[in-house]
């Protein structure tokens, strides 16, 4: 086995091994077959595989009574492809902006309430380190976060941004529920939000919302920077550039707001 750093939950690696066991041209497999291949007992093993049949990783044949790859494992797989396709769409926009306000890009995707980074464009001297691709944060205090948030419907930010407490990033982190609705109104209406040093002191952005061919808010791009390099007109001009530039790339999704 690979040396690995961290915890390594026994009974989740169990699990992932299983759903590697259908690989190739193997669709089907019975228990037998699965605790041979791990060699594991079959009560072991049925522990495992009934779990991801409940979580839908895993479903059972009516007719072989043997188990195949579940719904879930599409629905997962199509949600990396569309985050792939978005990226190499929005990747010559990142590189634009970049290179034009010396800044840092970034094109954020969201799940349940936090917002992933799933590309990252820096300017060598303007690097943020707060951010990473494939790092998470909250929705409420990022720019890409609020920009997608003003488009989502009051159920998403009710179960998944208000349901649980707005923690508090800095100073200007906005923690009051109704405080957050009016600001995603006013994004809404403006088309673009700002970042005020609500994630870091000392630094702001710009950022919009990408739409899909649905009309959903499946990303947003911003552009951060130091604070005093972000003064309000330096923002004004650079919300223009970013709002043209993602709905050319939601125009690229299939979206269309006529």
């Amino acid at each position: 086995m690979e040396k690995t750093k961290g915890v390594i939950v026994q009974s989740v690696a169990r699990a992932l091994e299983i759903l590697q066991c259908f690989s190739g041209n193997t669709i089907e497999l019975g228990i037998s077959e699965i605790a041979d291949a791990m060699e594991l007992s079959k009560s072991t093993v049925y522990g495992l595989v009934n779990t991801l049949v409940v979580k839908g990783y895993l479903e059972q044949s009516q007719q072989s009574k043997k188990y195949r790859l579940g719904i879930k494992l599409f629905e997962f797989g199509n949600l990396v492809q569309k985050r792939m396709d978005l990226r190499n769409e929005a990747k010559v926009f990142c590189e634009i902006l970049a290179e034009k306000y010396r800044n840092t890009i970034h094109l954020a995707a969201h799940y349940e309430g936090e917002i992933i980074y799933i590309d990252k464009v820096d300017i060598p001297d303007s690097v943020i380190a707060y951010s990473q691709v494939g790092k998470r944060a909250p929705m409420h205090c990022t720019g890409v976060g609020k920009a997608i948030l003003a488009y989502l419907d009051t159920e998403y930010i009710e179960n998944y941004v208000l349901n649980k407490p707005l923690n508090k990033m800095t100073e200007n982190t906005i923690i009051n529920p109704q405080k957050l609705l009016e600001e995603l109104q006013i994004i809404k209406e403006r088309g673009y939000a700002i970042d005020d040093e609500e994630i870091e002191i000392g630094l702001r952005c710009v950022a919009a919302p990408i739409f899909n061919h649905k009309g959903y808010p499946v990303a947003a791009i911003s552009v951060s920077g130091p604070y005093r390099k972000m003064n309000d007109e330096f923002m004004k001009e650079v919300a223009k550039d970013v709002q043209s530039y993602v709905q050319q790339i939601s125009e690229r999704l299939g979206y269309s707001n006529k």
